[in-house]
């Protein structure tokens, strides 16, 4: 299984805040069956530039894998970012460079806020310049009165969602959750772990649960599609 969304890498953001961690929060990861990991640091484009982002993201990936290379831990690793939308994203220059790396994807955050109409479009103008975007646990802004028609909308012109794991492993939501992947509406899932506390890894027991509840063509089309976006992508580890 593949973890999308994850704040692994350590004293980059409000995520890890050491080596130490980042490696224990893998080996967690790993012993709850994932394989894969795409590691994806906050980028606020009002704190930094892309290359002083990049330059830092850079330096903390080395030393990870340093540390995992010591302890021989097995498990692959991809890197990308978590990109906090505003109107006018889609026009940086070198917007590539936040694009999980060899491929065309992009993990965007969006407010916690209804949003105007002009977000939707906004993000089909960047998907317009062949960027691909996927919207980071799309669950969390439903709350929010008249984002699902435009998730929807946006769904319709190419774009992707994510789904966080705490989404399919709560009982009041596990059935919507499984219900949006049958359909075929979920692109990812993530546990967006930040800590080994209060915001650990969850992934324990999603494969299991998606083998038992999904039908096989389901599970195939969701395990296929992400067999196919890893493939294009970089691995950085081993």
């Amino acid at each position: 299984m593949i973890d999308f969304h994850t704040h692994i890498l350590p004293d980059i953001d409000d995520g890890s805040c050491s080596v130490e961690e980042s490696v224990r929060m893998i080996e967690v990861l790993v012993e709850q069956g994932v394989k894969k990991i795409i590691l994806t640091p906050h980028f606020y484009a009002y704190r930094s530039s892309i290359e002083r982002f990049t330059e830092k993201r850079k330096a903390a990936l080395k030393e990870l894998v340093k540390a995992l290379k010591e302890q021989n831990i097995d498990v692959e690793l991809y890197l990308g970012s978590e990109v906090l939308f505003f109107d006018e994203l889609w026009r940086i220059e070198n917007i590539e460079e936040l694009c999980i790396v060899g491929t065309r994807y992009i993990l965007l955050e969006m407010p916690f806020a209804s949003w105007e109409h002009s977000a939707v479009e906004h993000i089909i103008n960047l998907a317009n310049r062949g960027i691909i975007p996927v919207l980071a646990h799309f669950e969390r802004y439903l709350k929010y009165r008249g984002n699902m028609p435009k998730i929807r909308e946006m769904m319709r012109s190419g774009i992707l969602v994510q789904m966080n794991c705490d989404y399919l492993n709560k009982v009041l939501t596990k059935g919507k959750a499984l219900k949006l992947i049958k359909k075929g509406s979920i692109f990812a899932l993530g546990t967006d772990c930040h800590n080994l506390g209060d915001r650990k890894p969850d992934f324990e027991g999603i494969e299991n649960l998606l083998n038992k509840k999904l039908d096989k063509m389901s599970y195939d089309r969701f395990t296929r599609r992400q067999s196919s976006f890893i493939k294009g992508a970089t691995r950085f580890y081993p």
